[in-house]
């Protein structure tokens, strides 16, 4: 269950000598917004509530609650990464106490078949759990590893949908991702192109992810196909600070104009459906966040390509995850 430690968060709060307070959340902790509020405001401390959907600790709503004159802004769910803001911002971190061993204990001959050198990965909600994780592992013989912390991430094995170095820093047979839903284990297998184990605690499963990570693979080639027969291209930019990529824009640009495509450049906070229908290009490549070409992929009417898969355009070179490894 994910503990938000609410009165811990209150008297720092408290002690931060703030009146209203604004509070940032992820889509799955929305319904305890309540709960949130109550605590606050029993201190007597204003809540006021970002509805802008948050994707990540790239996405912190500093400016827009710099507007509503708050004191502070909690950013529930992400650990720190940009190095300023507007308005002084408390980055909350949520951490799930699900036991992790009793799922492993359980695959522990399907873990070995896999190899003896295990990378240890996760998100920030299980992450206080690698430790653990490792001792154990260590105890059954295996050589458990945790990469070292890096610049968009705070704790040694943690794994962001955009960055996976404390993964592709290790040289390991293959990887043990803990935690819920395909999202960050299949972005491992296509960064380190190795064996990625995804166990569920709550499922109690542990899968091996290159079938999905294959089919994945197959469907960006056959969008990348597609974008070759396009001649009018966009490059769109997002204004999220921890996503704005403009170097990476114009190196794309003056690649495809060097191959004969014509090339502009969109800046948007969100790049989404609509505006893919609405200028009406060819094809569009994302320097943003670099999952959003492969997960929201079905709902493009265009092709919409990675940083990465631009150059496969052009030069015939093994595939490349796009990853973001600076601010």
């Amino acid at each position: 269950m994910l503990q938000l430690h609410l009165e811990d968060l209150a008297e720092m709060v408290v002690a931060h000598g703030a009146r209203r307070v604004g509070v940032q959340l992820p889509f799955g902790l929305r319904r305890r917004a309540r709960e949130i509020a109550k605590t606050f405001g029993d201190r007597d401390i204003e809540v006021v509530f970002s509805g802008t959907p948050s994707y990540g600790a790239c996405d912190v709503a500093d400016a827009q609650m710099a507007r509503a004159d708050v004191d502070l802004l909690v950013h529930f769910g992400h650990s720190a990464m940009l190095p300023d803001s507007s308005i002084p911002v408390l980055y909350w971190e949520v951490v799930d106490d699900v036991d992790i061993i009793k799922t492993i204990r359980q695959h522990r001959d399907e873990l070995r078949s896999r190899g003896r050198s295990v990378g240890l990965v996760t998100t920030v909600q299980h992450v206080h759990q690698l430790p653990s994780v490792r001792d154990y592992l260590v105890s059954e013989g295996f050589d458990a590893r945790i990469g070292d912390a890096s610049i968009r991430v705070s704790h040694p094995g943690q794994v962001l949908g955009c960055s996976f170095e404390t993964a592709t820093s290790l040289d390991v047979d293959f990887y043990l991702y803990v935690g819920t839903g395909y999202f960050h284990p299949v972005g491992i297998s296509l960064a380190t192109d190795r064996p990625v184990m995804y166990c569920d605690p709550y499922t109690e499963q542990c899968i091996d992810v290159t079938p999905v990570r294959d089919r994945i693979v197959r469907k960006r080639y056959a969008v990348i196909e597609k974008a070759r027969a396009a001649t009018h291209f966009a490059v769109v930019v997002s204004t999220r600070r921890g996503q704005y990529r403009i170097d990476e824009a114009l190196n794309i640009k003056k690649l495809l104009r060097e191959h004969g495509k014509t090339c502009h450049i969109i800046v948007a906070e969100a790049v989404d459906a609509a505006l893919v229908q609405d200028f009406g290009f060819d094809a569009y490549v994302v320097a943003a966040c670099p999952r959003i070409a492969i997960d929201d992929a079905p709902s493009f009417e265009k092709p919409v390509l990675t940083v990465t898969e631009v150059p496969l355009l052009f030069d015939d070179r093994p595939y490349q995850f796009d990853e973001i490894h600076k601010l």
